[in-house]
């Protein structure tokens, strides 16, 4: 991928192609955990947006993933190298790796070291793990401790319901119901009139 130079309509094709692919598999995921088949729920543009939206609305985790995809680049690209460079001068090393067959890999990955799909992949590989660590968290916390509202819905025969807030997407809404175990998808168009967010309270 990548061999040859590609013209900025192909650049922009490949990147609408790999943020669907990384919004469809990481929600895909994250809901799976909670028994929500997503696929179900979705769109492509659902998908295309979703990736985008987590990391310009949440700034820590955009940190954290950029401080992550930034070490894995450096181990990839020079500290492995360093590594082997390091180990295989050593005789124990030697005496347990064919140091002639492994100079050759680590040749042929020199040469792929600044590959940008090898750097899209490790991205996505990092997205996903955050996403479904997020998933598994979040039904720890809900299975352990008591759901802490922090959204009100306001339906359209103007009934409340206080919530906590899992996802959105264009056309549903995901929430835990206080005492409730079981995530519930609403179509927003069809039944909510207002999505209001809870002040926390001052402790």
């Amino acid at each position: 991928m990548f061999d040859k130079e590609l013209s900025l309509q192909e650049y922009f094709y490949i990147g609408y192609l790999y943020l669907i692919a990384l919004g469809v598999v990481s929600d895909a995921i994250f809901y799976g955990i909670f028994g929500v088949s997503y696929l179900n729920y979705t769109t492509i543009l659902d998908a295309l947006i979703s990736p985008i939206s987590l990391l310009v609305n949440n700034w820590h985790i955009s940190i954290f993933l950029a401080l992550m995809f930034w070490l894995m680049q450096m181990y990839f690209s020079k500290w492995m190298f360093k590594l082997y460079a390091y180990l295989r001068v050593k005789k124990w090393y030697k005496k347990i790796y064919n140091i002639e067959k492994w100079d050759k890999k680590y040749a042929e990955l020199e040469k792929k070291k600044n590959n940008p799909s090898g750097l899209m992949f490790i991205f996505f590989l990092l997205f996903v793990s955050m996403r479904t660590g997020m998933g598994i968290g979040t039904k720890q916390r809900v299975n352990t401790k008591e759901v802490v509202p922090n959204y009100t819905l306001v339906f359209k025969d103007n009934t409340k319901l206080d919530v906590k807030k899992v996802g959105q997407n264009s056309a549903y809404f995901f929430y835990f119901i206080p005492g409730e175990k079981v995530i519930t998808a609403t179509p927003i168009a069809e039944n909510l009139k207002q999505i209001k967010v809870l002040k926390k309270e001052k402790k």
